[in-house]
């Protein structure tokens, strides 16, 4: 059984956020998919075709103004989803394909211009919670897996319960090493996250999007949820 949830105080400080979740099981995430790729490289040229002002556009601004009411700097730490966004606004621009389901990833979050991202249930844990750090949890870089560091007290983590390893650092800033999505992975969760206006609609409409192509790309079967202020967790027992 695998449990998603978000603590009390993510709701409190931030009343309007949701959280969709898929979690797809017999997942096949090896080998090329063209008709995948050909999504993403449409994603990457209709962001560089019709770019946004990400600091001033509701969707992405109200992410900068959730970091600063964190105590956390939006420029020296952006939002994954907005780092990537200012990435791909460019004439050309591309990105890696590192595999089916992290491609399905960064279409959705390039497309919905929210957070979607994601984690292999087998190297992470039974309980797997968004809220503030106590400061003793461990965090181990995707891009350094050989250090280990400590996030700051009252810094928002995505962690997992039992072990207190931390699967993404400031909120949806930087993801961990050890529960990354491989091409060997073979059940995952993925988060999609909504903030401000219309964020349970925008959050819905890119979790079935999510759910769908991973059953379309990585013949996966799905389940979804959807967080919030009235239901908070949700079990998943496959």
């Amino acid at each position: 059984m695998t449990e998603v949830r978000v603590h009390d105080e993510v709701f409190k400080m931030f009343p309007s956020f949701r959280r969709g979740i898929v979690m797809a099981w017999d997942l096949k995430n090896q080998g090329a998919s063209p008709d995948l790729e050909h999504l993403l490289h449409e994603a990457l040229d209709g962001a560089a075709e019709s770019p946004v002002d990400l600091k001033t556009d509701p969707r992405t601004a109200v992410w900068n103004e959730a970091y600063r009411k964190l105590g956390c700097n939006p420029n020296k730490f952006p939002p994954a989803h907005l780092a990537l966004l200012k990435r791909v606004q460019k004439p050309g621009a591309r990105i890696p394909f590192i595999n089916r389901a992290v491609a399905v990833m960064n279409d959705n979050s390039i497309r919905g211009m929210l957070p979607v991202g994601g984690d292999d249930v087998d190297r992470a844990g039974g309980t797997l919670e968004l809220r503030p750090a106590e400061g003793d949890e461990r965090f181990t870089p995707l891009s350094d897996p050989d250090r280990t560091e400590s996030p700051d007290p009252g810094e928002m983590i995505y962690v997992v319960a039992e072990s207190g390893e931390v699967m993404c650092r400031r909120w949806n800033w930087r993801n961990g090493f050890k529960t990354r999505i491989t091409e060997e992975t073979r059940a995952l969760v993925m988060n999609i996250d909504g903030l401000g206006e219309d964020s349970e609609s925008r959050a819905l409409e890119v979790r079935d999007r999510v759910a769908g192509m991973l059953e379309r790309f990585c013949e996966a079967r799905t389940v979804a949820a959807l967080l919030s202020p009235s239901s908070p967790f949700y079990r998943f027992d496959l």
